[in-house]
């Protein structure tokens, strides 16, 4: 087959951790071949990086323009299949396609988005849904959550977890935890947050409930948004009383982050709402004790072998800061089941379950 992927978000957080190592598992087969469709400026890394085609396409992200420029350059290379990594599926496809809908958060949460926002995301989801031949989803919740919302066959609705890089494991191939530390001059234990600041991500809470644990010493390392730069994040950090103990870093480089999660005492995901929760998986790759929320697709990613609370209680997250970091057997514990669960999930089986999706539309 010839397929086709929009590879637009290559650089992407997120979105473009999936592409990227789609990208590098699909290289390691013969059988089909690829074409990616990419932004101007990822096009020298990909295609030095990938086997395949590349075409360029300079159309804004989220325009009206990409839904068709798109499609015009899949039809003219004459795929066989065209894969949309994003609900964004462009229009006018004239071959089989499949799309990855990795939540439907707008429509879920639609307080926390504007309203062109929220008519953009309602009309593309269900267009992607209903337009394509196979949808993936990354969880059976996410595939619930798309079935609450777009009217179209469960049968329709493929779901292929998401894996984790050979570089997140215990021992380095790239950058250490004594490393990571020295880099940005961070001693002590802390708790590591990785992801947006975005509502449904909970941050406050994470703030308020550090606060309450109880326990001075441990600090909050935040890799993602800058979180002192972000104004109501900024304003409950002063209002918890608890600046001196955040420190923000920012987005780090992909190369960074493994050295990150072996450093951090524990990994505290408090999100609302997960299609996944990609972070969880890597720190449990890593060795890292992972607490989190009880919510969405989390409890499904972690398999138990996290330490639950409930989103909605500063109380109960307060309370596992305290027992993490006092209670070294319950970490070592945390730390077997994590790696246990973390191995079930790998790039190669999710990259290898999406080409038998494929085979099927052939």
């Amino acid at each position: 087959m010839h397929i086709g992927i929009d590879a637009r978000k290559y650089g992407d957080f997120g979105i473009g951790t999936y592409i990227r190592n789609l990208a590098s598992a699909f290289d390691r087969q013969g059988e089909h071949r690829f074409t990616y469709i990419v932004a101007p400026g990822d096009a020298p890394r990909v295609s030095q990086t990938h086997r395949g085609n590349t075409l360029v396409n300079s159309s804004g992200k989220y325009s009206l323009r990409e839904l068709v420029s798109v499609s015009g350059q899949a039809n003219r290379a004459e795929l066989d299949l065209f894969h949309e990594p994003h609900y964004t599926l462009p229009l006018g496809l004239r071959m089989r396609s499949v799309v990855t809908i990795h939540d439907v958060i707008h429509l879920r949460f639609p307080e926390y988005f504007s309203p062109l926002q929220r008519t953009y995301a309602k009309m593309m989801i269900s267009h992607a849904a209903r337009a394509s031949d196979a949808v993936i989803v990354d969880s059976a919740f996410a595939g619930s959550e798309l079935r609450r919302y777009v009217t179209i066959p469960e049968s329709k609705i493929r779901v292929i977890p998401l894996g984790v890089s050979r570089a997140y494991a215990p021992e380095a191939t790239g950058e250490s935890a004594a490393e990571f530390r020295r880099r940005y001059g961070i001693d002590g234990p802390f708790l590591l947050y990785v992801g947006s600041l975005k509502p449904h991500k909970n941050v406050a809470l994470l703030i308020r409930a550090l606060a309450q644990s109880g326990d001075r010493e441990i600090r909050l390392v935040c890799a993602g948004e800058d979180i002192n730069a972000d104004r109501a994040h900024a304003a409950a950090i002063g209002r918890a009383g608890v600046a001196h103990r955040i420190r923000g870093l920012g987005w780090l480089p992909e190369d960074e982050l493994p050295g990150a999660y072996r450093a951090a005492t524990a990994l505290v995901l408090p999100s609302l709402y997960e299609g996944f929760g990609l972070p969880a998986l890597e720190a449990m790759a890593c060795g890292t004790p992972v607490i989190s929320s009880n919510a969405a697709s989390l409890p499904e990613v972690t398999g138990g072998a996290a330490l639950a609370f409930s989103p909605a209680s500063e109380g109960e997250l307060a309370e596992a800061i305290r027992t993490v970091a006092a209670d070294a057997s319950l970490r070592a514990s945390l730390r077997e089941k994590g790696l246990r669960r973390a191995a079930q999930f790998t790039w190669q089986r999710c990259a290898e379950e999406t080409l038998n999706l494929y085979g099927t539309l052939s």
